[in-house]
């Protein structure tokens, strides 16, 4: 008999908590539109691109809105300006500015009345001097059997301090959010030493990009991945977009989102053999 009135209470139990199951919709308020910079600068001869879009509302499905009508230049402290010309789908592109390390640049946006601005400097740049790839068996559940690739940089004593890694595995980017790699070199200086996370095929041929970053652009990233890795549990910060290093000059109350990256970087690239006893 008592077996059966615990049966019984756990049942009610069971359909109370079924019962308080209710769906909810999000009342999200509207959200002004904000402009998104996404602006890359490197030590070539370009061409260099500053893409503009508008934020959206979160349950939007209407096509990112593109800025087509803006003024984008960029200068540097050499006396080279340049206006970036509109290519479309909302990216401005460089003619003949070239990214030369040690100087620093500066971007000015002009759109709808407001003027937008960010600078960076060219840092030298971090060597990667290797890549190795090695076998490794299976350990579940913390890695799955297969090739790693290890990175090794040397970080000249003028170089930055500052790094992401972009990882192309036969031309495609790894573009997750635990591909986000950036390391930094202030607690190990002269070298970096980064192990790839994830396995890789006999054949595959992997390119790996070394990017010298400036503070604030490390400082960014660091945000972006925080949040990409926000599960929005109980002990998790509230979720913020990363600070930008694009401001509105205009009206501060009205800042930008994204930003605009002035780096240098070095390549390498490897193909994974299969190991042969």
């Amino acid at each position: 008999m008592i077996r059966f009135r615990r049966y019984i209470f756990l049942l009610l139990l069971v359909i109370a908590a079924a019962s308080c199951r209710e769906l909810v919709t999000l009342d999200l308020p509207l959200q002004e539109a904000r402009l998104i910079v996404e602006g890359h600068l490197i030590d070539t001869e370009g061409p260099h691109t500053v893409k503009l879009t508008l934020s959206q509302d979160y349950f939007s499905t209407a096509p990112v809105p593109v800025v087509e009508d803006a003024v984008v230049t960029i200068s540097d402290n050499a006396g080279n300006v340049e206006q970036l010309v509109y290519t479309g789908n909302g990216v401005y592109a460089t003619q003949s500015l070239q990214g030369v390390v040690g100087r620093s640049y500066n971007l000015s946006i002009d759109w709808q009345g407001q003027q937008y601005a960010s600078s960076g400097t060219l840092m030298p740049k971090g060597i990667v001097d290797s890549l190795s790839v090695n076998f490794y068996e299976a350990v579940p559940p913390v890695f799955d059997a297969g090739y790693y690739i290890t990175l090794y940089g040397i970080i000249p004593e003028e170089a930055a301090d500052y790094y992401r890694v972009k990882v192309y595995e036969n031309d495609s980017l790894y573009n997750d959010r635990t591909d986000l790699l950036v390391p930094d070199s202030r607690f190990v200086p002269s070298r970096i030493v980064e192990q790839l996370q994830y396995p890789f095929q006999p054949g595959d041929t992997v390119r790996l990009e070394l990017y010298s970053l400036d503070a604030a652009m490390y400082n960014y990233y660091v945000e972006l991945r925080s949040l990409l890795f926000n599960d929005g549990g109980l002990f998790s910060p509230p979720p913020r977009n990363p600070t930008s290093n694009v401001i509105n000059l205009t009206n501060p109350d009205n800042q930008p989102l994204g930003f605009f990256q002035v780096a240098s970087y070095d390549w390498g690239v490897i193909i994974v053999e299969e190991e042969r006893e």
